[in-house]
């Protein structure tokens, strides 16, 4: 058996800590998608995808991995694998966002999209056990993997709802929280389902310890939460202040275009009580 809180309640709270953070940028960054259409909207979606995917889902199921170990064996993980999921997490994200961030929301296109993505959460999910390298061998429970699949479909149709719904501050960090109970939730009902027997193996178990991986993750991970936090506040700065300046340069156009139209009306009527003055006064010849 696996014990997956090798370190206590540690990686679980950090775990659970990425993911909220993950999740809540991820939510807001959809709520911003809602003013914007064609490949803005799209844009907007993309980043939340990688928001929510990327450090609310696969970083917080990296955290969490850290808590997992073997008994008598040393664990070791497969680097392609393993990143495989971050790449699958992102995708998945991105998928489910475009089928319900376009058009108006409704439970028949969110039902289908939260299927979809959960299914490929699974998968997320499931690269860690699959990576995972020791001396002896590593299956899964089907019960228990189809137990970790309907917490997927779960979580993840909650998600696509949350994000193209919910409206104001509070309303988000309420949705956050529950989306990153749901993620922390399906990974550890995933790694239920993995079961471990070990065996003689010749030679040294091939992979790399997951934390010879943690220093290059967290300077990643800090990477794309400074570029999404950017993304999050001076992207929609600069977009909010180029809407402004348009609706300056409207304003202005209009008060030209008014003035022209008061100057030519001032020009009419001053030669209608000019011709109405030759008119009045007499020709003498």
């Amino acid at each position: 058996m696996i014990e997956h809180f090798a370190y206590g309640w540690l990686t679980p709270a950090l775990a659970l800590a990425l993911a909220f953070l993950g999740c809540l940028l991820g939510t807001y960054l959809a709520g911003r998608s809602r003013g914007y259409s064609g490949r803005h909207r799209a844009r907007w979606l993309t980043l939340a995808a990688l928001a929510i995917g990327g450090c609310g889902t696969w970083l917080a199921h990296f955290m969490a991995l850290l808590g997992a170990d073997v008994p008598q064996t040393v664990v070791r993980y497969d680097v392609p694998v393993t990143a495989l999921g971050l790449g699958l997490a992102v995708a998945v994200h991105c998928l489910g966002l475009y089928l319900v961030g376009f058009g108006r929301p409704s439970a028949w296109k969110t039902v289908p999209a939260g299927v979809l993505t959960g299914l490929g959460v699974t998968a997320v999910h499931c690269t860690g056990p699959l990576a995972m390298r020791i001396a002896g061998t590593v299956g899964y429970d089907p019960r228990h993997l189809l137990a970790g699949a309907v917490a997927a479909i779960v979580g993840a149709t909650v998600t696509l709802w949350c994000v193209t719904v919910v409206r104001g501050t509070a309303a988000m960090l309420c949705a956050a929280a529950i989306m990153a109970v749901g993620v922390c939730s399906t990974h550890y009902t995933v790694m239920a389902a993995v079961r471990a027997t070990v065996a003689p193996v010749p030679g040294e178990v091939p992979g790399q310890s997951l934390f010879t991986l943690l220093a290059p993750v967290c300077v990643l991970a800090g990477v794309a939460l400074s570029g999404l936090a950017y993304c999050t506040v001076g992207l929609a700065v600069r977009q909010d202040t180029a809407r402004e300046e348009a609706l300056l340069r409207r304003a202005r156009d209009m008060y030209s275009v008014a003035t022209l139209t008061r100057a030519a009306a001032a020009r009419q009527l001053e030669q209608r009580q000019r011709d109405r003055g030759d008119a009045a006064v007499p020709s003498h010849r």
